[in-house]
């Protein structure tokens, strides 16, 4: 048996997240506005920037829980050394994603997507070492359920703070500086120091918890160490995880999408932009609170069993939206259904990648859970260069133009608007049910017997 977790962790794991989240929501919600309206980037750039970053951080995506499971343990232990030595790095170079620095509109895009490249690298390596540190930390199904969990409900929760702080903070930084630009630098800076703060925090949190590296030299472990060949085996060898990054692909696809499709539904359909706040406010609270009590329902019907029936559950309230899309308090009371359904897949599926990582272990002998979690990046990363051609895809068949005015939306329109922010999405969310529900067969019952004998090899082996 491991080390019980302390009080500590079983409410504080995800604090790093949450730093994480709230970093990560500057780029998401301004980067592409800070290139076009504040360093005034021509369209033709903007769009060469997000081509090389894009393709870039989803190319470097498989590698990062290699690197972690491949190179030596340093002196803080294999996985914690990550959390404690990346976050200072990532700072600086992601202050510069947010810059135009000289006259030559050429060398200013290169410097932005440096910053990215080299930012994005040391956010996502201790990224990987912390979520890996749900199998570092656990004993069984049910801890890694509950750490899932947390680590669920602290990034939610950073939704529902930065669309409190993110604008105003940018923007008023700007104003008393009289440099719009500085007020974005200033607002990622600050995120990033939150960032570094909350991943240096769970660093605390978990010492004692994880071998150092020198006692992993000393020991056993030495033994274990994981090649590129144990790596690949532990992928390809291993059927849960393969269905579960198949299934969780399109799961992906439902957050990314009705992200993005949100605003037009508000511009088009509700005819309400003023109400695209709220929807915000209420679907980050939606997904805390489903995020919370994902622990308590998986202990109770096993993560697999909660996942499957959640992905149906999302799938029809999703698609229930579509029947009642022109009336709003309905449509609000199905979507805010949907996103704690949302919030609690993203608790309980985490929590299956560390099972099938328990998988991996059994079936190779070796362990390679940074590697196994890190894969889940791939569909992550997958989903968001897909979202950038449904979305164009289903307004242009329905005649969408820009300029138009939305009060004269066609009713044609409109349903290409409710299609691709809900239904399409339901859709979706049905397909992943589907082929998790079918595929991935790993039960509690089964995970027990495996660590039974893994455990039963390491007090064979010392």
């Amino acid at each position: 048996m491991k080390k019980p977790l302390s009080p500590a962790l079983k409410t504080f794991y995800g604090f790093g997240d949450m730093g994480f989240s709230l970093m990560a929501s500057v780029e998401t919600f301004f980067f592409v506005y800070f290139l076009t309206n504040v360093a005034k980037f021509s369209l033709p750039m903007v769009a060469i920037i997000g081509t090389i970053t894009s393709v870039a951080d989803a190319a470097l995506s498989p590698f990062y829980g290699g690197i972690i499971d491949g190179t030596k343990p340093m002196k803080w232990g294999r996985v914690r050394s990550w959390i404690l030595i990346c976050p200072p790095i990532v700072v600086p170079f992601y202050i510069f994603q947010y810059s135009r620095i000289g006259p030559n509109e050429a060398v200013a895009a290169a410097i932005v997507c440096a910053g990215f490249i080299i930012s994005h690298i040391f956010w996502n390596l201790p990224w990987v070492a912390n979520l890996s540190l749900i199998s570092v930390l656990a004993n069984n199904p049910e801890e890694r359920a509950l750490l899932s969990s947390r680590r669920a409900t602290w990034t939610m929760l950073a939704g529902m703070i930065f669309s409190f702080i993110g604008s105003p903070l940018a923007l008023k930084i700007g104003e008393l500086t009289g440099n719009e630009a500085l007020g974005y630098q200033a607002l990622a800076g600050i995120m990033g120091l939150v960032f570094l703060i909350g991943y240096w925090t769970i660093f605390k949190l978990t010492d004692g918890y994880e071998e150092t590296g020198e006692q992993a030299q000393a020991s056993a472990a030495k033994a274990n160490k994981v090649s590129v060949g144990d790596m690949l085996k532990s992928a390809l060898q291993n059927p849960p995880l393969i269905v579960l990054l198949i299934g969780d692909f399109f799961r992906y696809m439902v957050n990314f999408i009705m992200s993005s499709a949100a605003a037009y539904y508000f511009t088009y359909v509700a005819k309400n932009m003023a109400l695209l706040p709220i929807y915000m406010f209420v679907g980050s609270l939606g997904g805390v609170i489903g995020a919370y009590f994902a622990g308590i329902l998986c202990n109770k019907y096993s993560t697999r069993t909660v996942s499957i029936w959640g992905l149906f559950g999302m799938a029809l309230s999703l698609i229930g939206c579509k029947f009642v899309a022109f009336s709003i308090i309905p449509f609000f009371v199905l979507i805010l259904v949907a996103r704690s359904i949302l919030g609690v897949l993203s608790a309980s599926v985490v929590a299956l990648y560390s099972d099938a990582a328990v998988y991996s272990e059994w079936k190779t002998g070796k362990s390679a859970a940074a590697f196994v979690m890190g894969l889940m990046t791939i569909s992550l990363k997958a989903a968001v260069i897909s979202r950038g051609t449904v979305i164009p895809f289903v307004l242009a068949t329905a005649g969408f133009v820009a300029t138009a005015d939305p009060a004269t939306a066609s009713l044609e329109l409109q349903n290409a608007v409710v299609n691709v922010f809900v239904f399409i999405p339901g859709i979706l969310a049905l397909i992943s049910a589907f082929i998790i529900g079918f595929g991935y067969r790993l039960t509690r019952e089964r995970l027990a017997e495996l660590q039974a004998e893994i455990d039963a090899r390491k007090a064979a082996a010392q």
